[in-house]
């Protein structure tokens, strides 16, 4: 069965795929990275998919405070760091991933 992840809450996931993207570790200070899911565009409650997420250090993700930690003050730390989306496609870009599923990607297609 195949799910829309913006009318289920079950979400796609793919472990390998997250395990390469902190293993590039964090996109602002390359330290350690911990996986940021990335929301813009997703529905209230739901989490993006797993090919939406970006590698953040923990103290850029959640321990940095206001304007460090995206979690803490997304449009201060996009402000600082440019944009969720941005860093999306860097790190498919780091990633080799071919524009064809970056296009799918983007439109929320993970078949």
């Amino acid at each position: 069965m195949k799910l829309n992840p913006k009318r289920s809450k079950k979400r796609i996931t793919d472990k390998d795929y997250l395990d390469a993207v902190a293993a590039l570790g964090c996109c602002l200070c390359s330290h350690n990275a911990t996986i940021h899911h990335v929301h813009a565009g997703e529905g209230m409650g739901l989490r993006a998919a797993d090919y939406r997420s970006i590698p953040l250090c923990p103290r850029h993700h959640q321990h940095g405070g206001y304007g460090i930690a995206i979690e803490m003050g997304r449009k201060a730390w996009e402000k600082a760091n440019r944009t969720e989306e941005y860093w999306l496609e860097w790190t498919w870009a780091q990633l080799e991933i071919p524009e064809e599923q970056k296009e799918k990607w983007r439109n929320r297609n993970y078949e």
